[in-house]
């Protein structure tokens, strides 16, 4: 077929073929946790080990879900509140199956509804995983409104296929997806409302709302900006509203908590503890950070009139707070791959990010069960080279994506007739008006 010819037909539609292969790497990924899904009160798992952590039966059990409890009871909140939900109906549909669920419940009872509730979950986030793959097709690459292919690399990521089960991100990565969705589709409003629903299933997308912002700002105008981000800032603001009036110290302190994390395991943070070098508050500075250079950024963006695309500034949210962050959980690695995919899905860049991404996830495993740690005498290097592989990959991406924003005309995603895939209304006025008709 010619460069401008256009398929018809099933074939030459990715929709299908790309929730195939999702559909069949997702079960992939859920047969490979099994085997660490605890099944018996006495069983002993070594998941670390066996490749297959998830947060998602262990925090279960910790919360006391199965005895009764809540996420969102007393003055600490563990969890973002959709994240809470989730749970909780979870622990609602293991009483309805018949699993014991309450004060009464023995050991064995709390097992068995954890069970229960990791199966539960998992659907939710297949859902959500097919939720991310059919926005990727709406705010991809594409020719004449069709559906674009960048919806396979989705489906078929290995990052995914890695780190999709270790926690509950896949529920703010996929709202994330939708909202860029539904903005490139010039939908503003409605895409702050679910922009700020992601918000309220994990920290990372009020960075990205805060970069939609940026962006909108920079080129609609005020007026637009505030169309997303008063909505985005309004959903936030009534979900967290019946936890503020019960506990708004419990809600502070969940995100004061983010905001001043120590240092954990991952981050070069971490690496600089691990080499001898101690530095006090490292969340903290790393935040203080953050936040300078994206200040700076946007302040010289304003002045030198730049004009960035939405996925450009999206990137460079995510991967500043990968790279300076204080810790990085091997789930992390999915938002990692939604910036890649909306700001430079290219074969370069997608080929280093998977491998470094899931050497990251193995080395980070065999590191906590100890594998490679000096105090087993094992190649403990390799944790400490598989993190700074990771880190030096995402800062280069970063550095592209910065030179994309400062030099549009380098920029491999934007064409003549598209200057921005996620744009929306911003690309209103940056199209050669038409030529008007000669009368005579």
């Amino acid at each position: 077929m010619g460069h401008h010819a256009a398929g018809r037909g099933i074939w030459f539609n990715p929709l299908p073929w790309a929730v195939l292969v999702g559909t069949l790497s997702f079960l992939v990924l859920f047969l490979r946790h099994t085997p660490c899904v605890q099944t018996e009160v006495s069983q002993e798992i070594d998941a670390y080990a066996m490749l297959c952590y998830s947060d998602i039966q262990a925090v279960f059990r910790a919360e006391g879900l199965a005895l009764g409890g809540s996420p969102f009871s007393g003055d600490n909140l563990s969890v973002s509140p959709l994240v809470g939900v989730l749970l909780i109906a979870a622990a609602t549909i293991a009483r309805l199956v018949g699993v014991p669920v309450g004060p009464f419940a023995s050991d064995q009872d709390q097992v068995d509804a954890s069970v229960v509730a990791f199966g539960v979950v998992t659907v939710a986030l297949f859902a959500c995983f097919l939720v991310w793959i059919l926005s990727a097709a709406r705010w991809g690459r594409a020719a004449g409104g069709r559906p674009s292919w960048d919806a396979m690399l989705v489906g078929s990521s290995l990052i995914v296929a890695a780190s999709g089960l270790v926690s509950w991100d896949l529920l703010p990565v996929s709202l994330t997806a939708l909202a860029l969705a539904l903005f490139a589709s010039r939908r503003t409003a409605e895409a702050g409302v679910i922009l700020g629903l992601a918000a309220s299933a994990g920290t990372m997308p009020i960075g990205v709302a805060l970069a939609v912002t940026v962006a909108a700002g920079l080129r609609g105008g005020m007026g637009t900006a505030a169309r997303f981000a008063l909505p985005a800032g309004m959903t936030w603001g009534l979900v967290h509203a019946p936890l503020l009036l019960a506990s708004p110290g419990a809600v502070y302190r969940f995100y004061n908590g983010a905001v001043h994390a120590e240092r954990g395991y991952g981050s070069l943070w971490y690496l600089l503890e691990l080499w001898g070098v101690e530095i006090r508050h490292a969340g903290s500075l790393a935040f203080v950070g953050l936040a300078l250079f994206l200040s700076c950024l946007t302040a010289y963006l304003y002045v030198t009139r730049r004009r960035p695309r939405v996925g450009s500034m999206v990137a460079v949210v995510v991967l500043s707070v990968t790279v300076l962050g204080a810790s990085f959980p091997p789930q992390a690695s999915l938002w990692v791959l939604l910036a890649v995919l909306v700001s430079r899905p290219l074969p370069p860049e997608l080929i280093a990010v998977t491998i470094a991404h899931v050497g990251h996830y193995v080395a980070i495993w065999g590191w906590l069960s100890g594998a490679l740690t000096p105090a087993q005498f094992g190649p403990y290097g390799v944790y400490w080279g598989a993190v700074i592989v990771r880190t030096a990959i995402d800062a280069w991406v970063l550095v592209l994506s910065l030179a994309d924003i400062m030099d549009p005309h380098r920029d491999p995603l934007r064409t003549p007739d598209s200057p921005d895939p996620l744009g929306g209304v911003l690309n209103d006025g940056e199209f050669a008006p038409a030529a008007a008709p000669v009368r005579g």
